[in-house]
């Protein structure tokens, strides 16, 4: 699994030109299938909201993000920035914490989790937790939705 914070912030290299054609500002997803849509990028020459879509991504580093295609387009869905410091509730109203970050499959390709904080001292004592995509039932605009049984800090396992 990757964090998105450990991408933003990368160069874009477009393998055309061999150039950097910008830096990382957000990851953009589908809330309903769970894909990325594409990166967003900072740079002063385009427009907000352009970047490039996950199929034009050839891969995705730790040092680097490396593209196909290197004309940013307009890229659709939700921004990762705007889930973090989401409520997450159980279906039963109980509050779970806030979102700190989103987690992708190793590919870039999937959200696959939410890492959730309690707080400064939860975290101190416990460490943040996890929720599995799998268990959200809902992810609204401002909350996110789990199946009520889903504790960030059980076993470590997060949900």
């Amino acid at each position: 699994m990757r964090r998105t914070r450990e991408i933003i912030g990368l160069p874009v290299l477009g393998m055309q030109s061999g150039l950097r054609i910008g830096w990382v500002q957000d990851v953009v997803y589908d809330e309903k299938t769970n894909e990325v849509t594409g990166v967003l990028l900072e740079n002063h020459l385009f427009q907000a909201a352009k970047g490039i879509p996950r199929t034009e991504i050839n891969a995705i580093c730790k040092d680097a993000l490396t593209v196909k295609k290197e004309e940013p387009l307009a890229i659709l869905g939700t921004h990762i920035s705007q889930k973090i410091g989401n409520r997450v509730y159980s279906q039963d109203g109980d509050a779970r914490g806030t979102i700190q970050d989103v987690y992708l499959d190793d590919e870039g390709r999937q959200v696959v989790a939410f890492e959730v904080s309690d707080g400064l001292l939860a975290d101190l004592l416990q460490g943040r937790g996890m929720i599995l995509r799998q268990h959200v039932m809902a992810d609204g605009k401002d909350q996110l939705i789990v199946d009520a049984s889903v504790c960030p800090w059980e076993n470590g396992e997060g949900g």
